[in-house]
C-alpha cells in the first residue's frame, strides 16, 4: 500500500509529466513539417502593375514589361500568357486561367498577344524587358478582355507539377482590353455594415459589398462621413483610397478602417453615443455623379470603462461629503461632571 501511494505521489507524477513532455518535444522537431509552398513565394517584381486600354477591333498594340528578381540566385522562370479572373470578392485581385477556364472563356485575349520571350533567367539585382503585342482580330465582338503575362518558375512547377495547381502562384501584369464603345456601368450595393454595434473608442471597421451588373469593369470610389447625435460632422473616410477594381459578372468586398483615437473631433465635436454613417459611392466612368449608390448605418461608442471610474469618483465624493457631514452635525459629547 505504501508503494503505491508512493507511486502516484506528486513528486512522481511531476517525473512522469516531464518525461512526456520531453518525448513530445523531441518527436515534434525530430520530423520536420512538410510545407508544400515553402519554396514558391513570391520573388519577383513587375512594372507596370497592371495595364487598362481601348482598342478597336483589327487594331495592334506593342508594349513591354519588366521584371527583376528579388531573390539571392538565379532563376529561370516559364512565361505564360493566359486570361485571367478576379479571387471571389476579393477587389483588385487577377488569378490566371487554368487550361480548362482558357478552353472555355469567350472574353480571354491570350490568343491576341504574342511574347518576345517563352522563358526569362532572371538574374539577382537585374532587370529584364520582355516585349508583348496585342493584335485584335478584325471581328472581334464588342466586350472586355483580360489577359495576364505571368512568370512562373520552373521550381514551383515541378514542385507542384500541373498549372491547375500554380495559377495562384504566379507574378505578372494583368491588362483589360476593351474593344468597342458605349459600355453598360451598373452596379448594386449589397452590404455597408460595421463588425460590432458598439466600440470603446472610435476604432471601427466598415464592411462593403458591391455586385458589378455591367459589362465592363468598375472602380468605385467615395466617402463616409459620420455625424454623432447632434447632427454634427465628426468624421470623413475615403473609401477605396487605392482604386482596386472589380470586374464584370464579380462582386467585391471592401473594409475600411476608422481609428481616430479620440472623442474629441478636429473642431471639437464630441465623438460619443450613437454615431450615423452614410456611405457615398460613385462608379461610372462616364457621367461619375449620375446615380451614385448610397447607404446608412449607425453604431454606438460607449467608453465604459471610464464611465465607470466617473461613477466611482462620484459615488466615492458622495460618500466622503455624507460622512464629514453627518460628523459635522454629531452633537458633541459632554464629559461626565
Amino acid at each position: 500500500m505504501m508503494k503505491n501511494l508512493k507511486r502516484y505521489s506528486a513528486p512522481w507524477l511531476n517525473k512522469q509529466i516531464v518525461l512526456f513532455l520531453a518525448v513530445f518535444f523531441a518527436l515534434f522537431f525530430a520530423f520536420p513539417k512538410q510545407n508544400l509552398f515553402a519554396q514558391t513565394s513570391l520573388n519577383i517584381g513587375t512594372a507596370p502593375a497592371s495595364e487598362k486600354l481601348t482598342l478597336q477591333p483589327g487594331e495592334k498594340y506593342e508594349g513591354e514589361i519588366v521584371v527583376w528578381n528579388l531573390s539571392e540566385r538565379t532563376t529561370t522562370y516559364d512565361i505564360f500568357v493566359r486570361g485571367f479572373r478576379q479571387i471571389e470578392n476579393q477587389p483588385g485581385t487577377a488569378i490566371m486561367f487554368t487550361e480548362e477556364e482558357e478552353a472555355r472563356s469567350l472574353y480571354s485575349a491570350a490568343p491576341w498577344v504574342t511574347v518576345s520571350k517563352q522563358k526569362v533567367d532572371l538574374i539577382p539585382n537585374r532587370n529584364e524587358k520582355i516585349f508583348y503585342e496585342i493584335n485584335v482580330p478584325e471581328d472581334a465582338t464588342k466586350g472586355e478582355y483580360t489577359v495576364i503575362i505571368a512568370f512562373i518558375s520552373e521550381d514551383v512547377q515541378q514542385q507542384l507539377g500541373s498549372t491547375a495547381a500554380f495559377t495562384s502562384l504566379s507574378s505578372g501584369t494583368p491588362i483589360l482590353v476593351k474593344v468597342g464603345e458605349d459600355f453598360a456601368e451598373n452596379a448594386e450595393l449589397l452590404q455597408f455594415d460595421t463588425d460590432r454595434d458598439w466600440y470603446e473608442e472610435p476604432n471601427v471597421k466598415f464592411f462593403t459589398r458591391v455586385n458589378n451588373l455591367g459589362d465592363t469593369h468598375i472602380t468605385p470610389i467615395g466617402e463616409i462621413v459620420l455625424t454623432n447625435i447632434f447632427d454634427q460632422e465628426v468624421g470623413k473616410i475615403v473609401f477605396n483610397e487605392s482604386a482596386q477594381s472589380i470586374l464584370r459578372d464579380n462582386s467585391a468586398s471592401y473594409e475600411t478602417l476608422w481609428d481616430y483615437g479620440s472623442f474629441l473631433s478636429n473642431d471639437n465635436k464630441l465623438i460619443l453615443g450613437p454615431i450615423q454613417a452614410d456611405l457615398i459611392l460613385m462608379y461610372r466612368n462616364f457621367q461619375p455623379g449620375f446615380a451614385p449608390l448610397t447607404a446608412t448605418t449607425s453604431f454606438w461608442i460607449i467608453p465604459w470603462k471610464y464611465i465607470l471610474l466617473l461613477l466611482l469618483v462620484i459615488i466615492t465624493t458622495v460618500v466622503i461629503l455624507k460622512m464629514r457631514k453627518r460628523k459635522k452635525d454629531k452633537p458633541p459629547q459632554q464629559l461626565p461632571k
